[in-house]
């Protein structure tokens, strides 16, 4: 198997749900005898080594024992799924003239994180600027490992009530994935964007070393 072969497959493989990166290694007749990856914890190991046989069988024809691949997942000792979520701390808006900022502080374990944004003050912006300050703070949590980018933000009116729905894309090694969030408006506009944004990425989050 050629190096150019080996990075599709790595990069085949970093699409299967849960898994965030990959290496696989091969003997002299390249022939694959190791694959290791790195996941989350959102399936168990036992799923996601089905899902990389039957990937590697279906699309290249390669047909694995699946006691070469080795998974580790990123799950502290003693972790619960809520002991990793981010919880809204405050959030601020600012305007100057034509410019606008925004500051969104987020809470986890004790510890804080802050998010800010900046741009041209106009009413379209103003939702933006919220979500990209949340997501600032996100990356921040995350010690910059992972890049978000929000694609769209806009309000819907459903059942006579009016939803905050957004799609962003995260950035992770050499993938893209997309996610998409949404939250009620209660009595907060810029609450409920925040609420939008972690809807849509919480459960995903997790430290990464």
């Amino acid at each position: 198997m050629e190096s150019t072969d080996i990075q599709n497959v790595e990069e085949s493989i970093g699409k299967v749900i849960g898994v965030m990166c990959s290496r696989i290694v091969v003997n002299e007749s390249h022939i694959i005898t190791e694959i290791h990856i790195l996941s989350d914890n959102q399936r168990s190991v036992k799923q996601i080594i089905r899902d990389v046989e039957s990937l590697l069988m279906a699309k290249y024809n390669i047909k694995v024992d699946h006691k070469i691949i080795s998974i580790a997942q990123i799950y502290e000792k003693g972790e619960t799924p809520q002991s990793q979520r981010l919880q809204i701390g405050s959030v601020e808006y600012g305007s100057y003239n034509m410019q606008a900022k925004a500051k969104v502080t987020l809470e986890c374990d004790g510890k804080t994180y802050e998010g800010k944004s900046e741009g041209i003050r106009s009413t379209s912006q103003i939702n933006r600027l919220i979500a990209e300050a949340t997501l600032d703070a996100i990356e921040i949590f995350l010690n910059y490992k992972v890049k978000f980018i929000l694609e769209e933000i806009k309000l819907v009116s459903i059942a006579g009530r009016e939803v905050v729905l957004l799609a962003l894309y995260e950035m992770y090694e050499q993938r893209e994935k997309l996610f998409v969030g949404k939250c009620i408006v209660e009595s907060d506009i810029n609450t409920a964007i925040i609420k939008a944004v972690l809807n849509s990425i919480n459960r995903q989050i997790r430290v990464i070393p």
